[in-house]
């Protein structure tokens, strides 16, 4: 949904310090969620779709507006350093997934000229 979409592609469902991110989807988009846990608490996972289950957990991003599983919006509910932090996280993922990225296509590359050569070779023979 609005504002879910992007950080849904990017995570699993896990803590990142003290940070907790619920990705997932309904049957209308994606949906994503991030809670503060505690300090020094680890998370109690209760399913990938689902909020943790330690009590002290605040939800910060969620929910804005709309109907949920219809029309919902997703941004931040309450503002501070952790956003900041969850900000550093997103940029570490996105740089985590470009440079996987580029490994691919040199290795693609690698192998294509690879083949290329494999071939000129054999038939060189005949």
């Amino acid at each position: 949904m609005k504002g879910a979409r992007e950080y849904a592609r990017l995570f699993s469902t896990g803590q990142h310090g003290r940070l907790y991110l619920v990705s997932s989807s309904h049957a209308r988009g994606a949906t994503f969620r991030v809670f503060v846990l505690p300090l020094g608490e680890k998370a109690i996972k209760n399913g990938d779709c689902n909020a943790p289950l330690n009590h002290a957990a605040v939800e910060v991003f969620g929910v804005v507006s709309g109907q949920e599983g219809w029309s919902e919006e997703y941004g931040w509910l309450h503002s501070g350093p952790w956003q900041e932090d969850f900000h550093a996280i997103v940029d570490k993922r996105r740089d985590e997934i470009n440079l996987a990225k580029i490994k691919e296509t040199a290795k693609k590359q690698k192998d294509n000229l690879a083949n290329i050569q494999r071939i000129k070779e054999l038939l060189s023979t005949y």
